[in-house]
């Protein structure tokens, strides 16, 4: 079975929750919980969907695969091949027609669901073993990364001043789906909505001056998040001095993930940093980023977070100073930060944080 340990240690991890909360099965029906337990599988067929097409059942005596007659056959054969799931597949018109296996084998009441607000949930719990990477998901993430850091930097170079928002996402859905990917989150912002705006969905507004692209690209369900900056000619001063500020926000953010540290903690320095560049209120403008997996943000990072760092999960940091951002997914190792979309042929902006030179994406002047 080509993921046979990984499959082995994801089960054990869930018989102990299992065991811990006293259930008889675990039922994951969200697309991020689907891709985690199936190594990599992806059950969606709306790119909005939170909720997967198929679902996994997990219990102490078997597990299966449960889906609609519609499904079954592309989950067996495209995405779960070779995984030991029992199928069992009903009519796509008697959607009620899997809880009631699922109390069949594990007992009514007795089994646990990914969906939050209900009686039995391990949502929470889920996010916890998803942001814990096996080796394999390391491996997984490192090749998207790097594919995802070439994708949107060839669509940056392609674009042209006159081009549409919406022509830009374009050249970049190309490029991501070229990768390999999907890119599930898809942002462009021209000239004067870099500034007005930290969620710029494209419109028609053409390219003048300036353009941001940022993408969250899904391969094997891990998602990787990226953003770059192309000026067409010469970047205003002010833009300039914010750029280098940002990067330097994002670099405290990068050397703030810690071992051992709480999340809450590495956000503190990270307005420490907004604050020392003279830009104290701007981490209130829009959020910073966190710990990512199988969501965009499997935890996002607050003054108040809890959340423990540690090596082997990744990170998608994005500060951002009005007119500017820095974006980058990096896994923490045993080394410190791995940077992951990075590519090596991007302008970088250098800066030193206690001693260390952090590089960090900067403004493709054309």
């Amino acid at each position: 079975m080509m993921h046979a340990q990984e499959w082995h240690d994801k089960r054990a991890r869930l018989a102990q929750l299992m065991t811990h909360k006293g259930l008889q099965g675990v039922l994951l029906t969200r697309c991020a919980n689907f891709s985690w337990i199936t190594c990599g599988g992806q059950a969606h067929v709306g790119l909005n969907s939170e909720s997967a097409v198929a679902s996994v059942l997990c219990t102490p005596n078997g597990d299966y695969l449960l889906a609609s007659r519609i499904e079954m056959t592309r989950m067996q054969t495209e995405e779960v091949a070779g995984l030991p799931l029992t199928p069992h597949q009903f009519d796509w018109f008697d959607p009620a027609a899997r809880d009631r296996f699922v109390d069949e084998v594990c007992g009514a009441g007795r089994w646990g669901s990914d969906i939050a607000g209900t009686s039995q949930s391990v949502a929470a719990e889920m996010t916890h073993l998803r942001v814990e990477l096996t080796g394999a998901e390391q491996n997984r993430f490192a090749s998207h990364g790097l594919a995802t850091g070439l994708a949107i930097e060839a669509a940056a170079r392609l674009v042209e001043p006159g081009m549409s928002e919406l022509e830009v996402a374009g050249l970049l859905a190309q490029q991501i789906y070229a990768s390999g990917a999907t890119p599930v989150v898809a942002l462009i912002a021209a000239d004067e909505r870099i500034r007005n705006f930290r969620h710029p969905a494209p419109t028609l507004q053409r390219v003048n001056q300036m353009v941001m692209l940022v993408v969250c690209a899904r391969r094997h369900g891990l998602i990787v998040s990226a953003t770059r900056l192309v000026a067409f000619g010469r970047v205003d001063d002010v833009i300039a001095r914010r750029a280098e500020a940002c990067a330097h926000v994002d670099a405290v953010a990068w050397q703030a993930s810690q071992p051992g540290r709480r999340l809450g903690e590495a956000f503190g320095d990270i307005c420490a940093a907004y604050a020392a560049h003279g830009y104290p209120e701007e981490w209130h403008k829009h959020h910073q980023g966190g710990v990512t997996a199988y969501e965009n943000r499997e935890v996002q990072a607050r003054l108040d977070s809890m959340h423990t760092i540690a090596v082997g999960q990744a990170f998608a940091w994005n500060p951002s100073i009005t007119g500017t951002k820095s974006e980058d997914t990096m896994l923490l190792t045993d080394h410190g930060p791995l940077a992951l979309s990075t590519t090596g042929q991007w302008p970088m902006i250098a800066t030193s944080v206690a001693g260390v030179v952090v590089e960090r994406p900067g403004i493709l002047v054309r």
